[in-house]
């Protein structure tokens, strides 16, 4: 008989590793997070990796590098986007003890957090021997975008980027800040419906770039996403000094101007006068902002800043910027780094600005609105003294902002061009003229070395609100001619001026 022995062996299972003292507290402050949202009757955010890591860095440095344990702006931005997130300017709650428990404890008894919707919350806990420092972000998502690396190898790259806007946004928009500064606003590649996209991001240039998608809602233009990303050498953390914020309006706007200025400076373009009818257009909507609860370009009123400016105002081409943040000069740096906003503080067109400062306590906290307004004529001076000269003076900014060489102003081209603007302007018509020659062949009558002619034609309310043509940035022209005249059309209506701008490539 052959016996068959069985052996058993008995596996015990391995316990689990008890959680770790952090690992605790955050779960504690998580579960907290969704009480609290719950206890109001708001839905309660969902817990985001991305955002819990970025927390987690954020708490780390609150023991090691901010004086107040408060981030600014662009070491927030930086954090969240380095975790993978692109929730632009996230509510942060920052807590630190001397204590481990009392970190926790003290977030236990916080029941203000809750009073605005969110989306998503990420919760970090750091420790410093026996200092403790909490951290929580808190944001309302306006996109979600399929995974984008944040640092590319090589000298170049190109990757495509897609998303969706959350409703009520639609339409998106995106801008690309590249590492000299300046701006591009990418075309959309491909589109679905009113608020998916794809477009494919060409990067040309080792540094950093700043990503934004920008929606329209209700309120205007709202940025939806925003993230940095680099390519070639790692980005180097940033070693600012912390910024001492201004209390008063005064200092508020000396520092904002002067901000401002030496970052046109650095661009080579034309420093922006403080104008005063400007400075009381910001400051009035900053007020109106702060005592009504609201933030974004359309007032619940339904003013926008054409409405806000005064009706006989020279402005024409004007543009508004807003932040929000905890002193004026935070508020101003995250509209450095937002690409949409950076346009405006770098349009060439534009020559006077206006800053307006609300000062204010939410939940105990210091928080400021800060309004920027642009204008490319003061609104101060009802006519220009000398309308031709103010036309020359913008086609010569925007192609000094596009590297491109000066046009050397021709009196051949340019009584040509008086003179089709006075007829144009009598016939009410301005393009083709009866019984006339089509306006290139007289230029080349006009300039017989020419070998190439083009010809803009404006009707416009102001000479300075003249805008970048395909002519005016063709660098093999060098010569140009405008002409300028004022009247009223049935067409066009009072008082608007009629331009005609001939350029010439002569060799």
């Amino acid at each position: 008989m052959m016996a068959v022995l069985a052996l058993g062996v008995l596996l015990a299972a391995t316990p689990a590793p008890a959680p770790s003292p952090v690992d605790a507290m955050e779960r504690e402050a998580n579960q907290h997070v969704v009480r609290e949202f719950e206890r109001v009757g708001r839905r309660a955010p969902s817990r985001d990796a991305a955002l819990a890591a970025a927390a987690r860095r954020l708490a780390r440095e609150a023991l090691t590098e901010y004086p107040t344990g408060a981030p600014d702006l662009f070491t927030l931005t930086e954090a969240v986007s380095d975790a993978g997130a692109s929730d632009p300017s996230p509510r942060t709650l920052v807590i630190r003890a001397w204590a481990h428990r009392h970190a926790v404890e003290t977030f236990l008894a916080r029941a203000d957090f809750n009073v605005e919707r969110a989306s998503h919350f990420g919760v970090g806990m750091a420790l410093d021997g026996e200092r403790a420092a909490l951290l929580l972000l808190l944001a309302d998502r306006k996109a979600e975008l399929q995974p984008f690396p944040r640092t590319l190898p090589g000298e170049k790259a190109a990757r495509t980027l897609c998303g969706s806007l959350v409703p009520p946004l639609r339409k998106p928009e995106l801008y690309v800040t590249r590492p000299d500064g300046e701006v591009d606003q990418v075309p959309i590649s491909r589109r679905g419906g009113d608020s998916h996209f794809c477009t494919r991001l060409e990067l040309s240039t080792p540094g950093s770039y700043t990503v934004e998608v920008v929606g329209r809602g209700e309120g205007g233009p709202e940025v939806a996403a925003l993230f940095l990303t680099q390519l070639g050498e790692p980005r180097k953390r940033d070693s600012r000094a912390q910024d001492v914020e201004p209390t008063t309006l005064h200092d508020a706007r000396v520092a904002v101007y002067e901000r401002i200025n030496s970052l046109r400076k650095a661009h080579r373009l034309q420093p922006l006068a403080p104008d005063p009818v400007l400075e009381g257009v910001s400051q009035a909507y900053s007020d109106k902002m702060s005592a009504e609860g609201f933030f974004a370009h359309v007032a619940p009123d339904g003013s926008t800043l054409t409405k806000r400016l005064p009706a006989d105002a020279r402005y024409v081409r004007a543009g508004e910027n807003l932040g929000l943040a905890s002193g004026p000069l935070a508020a101003h740096f995250g509209i450095e780094h937002s690409p949409g906003h950076r346009r405006n503080l770098l349009d060439p067109g534009f020559r006077f600005m206006g800053v307006g400062v609300a000062f204010q306590k939410v939940g105990g906290r210091d928080e400021v609105i800060l309004t920027e307004v642009f204008t490319a004529a003061s609104p101060s001076t009802q006519e220009p003294d000398d309308p031709r000269q103010e036309a020359y003076d913008v086609l010569t900014r925007w192609r000094a902002t596009r590297k491109l060489p000066p046009l050397e102003r021709s009196a051949a081209l340019e009584a040509l061009a008086t003179a089709h603007a006075k007829r144009a302007l009598e016939l009410d018509q301005p393009s083709a003229q009866p019984g006339e020659n089509p306006l290139h062949e007289r230029a080349f009558q006009a300039l017989p070395d020419a070998g190439t002619v083009a010809v803009d034609f404006f009707v416009v309310s102001d000479p300075t609100a003249l805008p970048e043509s395909r002519s005016l940035a063709d660098a093999t022209h060098n010569r140009v001619g405008v002409g300028v005249v004022r009247g009223d059309s049935r067409r066009f209506g009072k008082k608007q001026y009629w331009v005609a701008v001939i350029y010439a490539a002569v060799h």
